[in-house]
C-alpha cells in the first residue's frame, strides 16, 4: 500500500513528538561531573568584594548533596593548583566557576561575578 506525501508527514511528525515526549533528544545532554570554583582571600577592596559575594553564592547554590560537586580553590594561598585550571581554561578574572563533565570538558563559566540565579538555572539545565 503507497502513502500520500501528506499521510507520511502526519506519520513522521505523530512519531517525532512521541520521541520528544518520552525525553529521547537524539543527542545526549553533557552530565556535570565536577565544579570548580577558584576565589581569593586576600585581595584589594573590589576584587575582594567580588570574591566574598562569589563564596556566598557558591556556598548557597551548593549546599547539601551538591557540595561533594564543588572544589574550591583559593589562588592567594594555593596557587599551582589554581594555575592549573586558569590555563587549562584559559581563566581571566577571579572568582571564576567553572562546570565541567566527566573527561574536564567545560560545560559552562562563569567570571568576575557569580550570579546565584544564573548558577541555578545552569544546574537545572544539566539536571542536577
Amino acid at each position: 500500500m503507497l502513502m500520500g506525501r501528506k499521510t507520511m508527514a502526519v506519520i513522521l511528525m505523530m512519531l517525532g513528538l512521541t520521541l520528544l515526549s518520552s525525553g529521547f533528544s537524539g543527542a545526549q545532554q553533557p552530565k556535570l561531573s565536577q565544579v570548580v570554583y577558584i576565589t581569593l582571600s586576600k585581595a584589594c577592596g573590589c576584587l575582594l568584594e567580588r570574591c566574598q559575594v562569589g563564596d556566598r553564592v557558591v556556598e548557597k547554590a551548593f549546599a547539601g548533596d551538591k557540595q561533594a560537586l564543588v572544589k574550591r580553590i583559593d589562588y592567594s594561598t594555593d596557587k599551582e593548583s589554581a594555575r592549573v585550571y586558569i590555563k587549562k581554561y584559559r581563566l581571566t578574572m577571579p572568582p571564576s566557576l567553572i562546570f565541567l563533565d566527566e573527561q574536564g570538558n567545560l560545560l559552562w563559566r562563569a567570571e568576575g561575578e557569580v550570579d546565584y540565579k544564573t548558577v541555578l538555572a545552569k544546574l537545572r539545565e544539566l539536571g542536577v
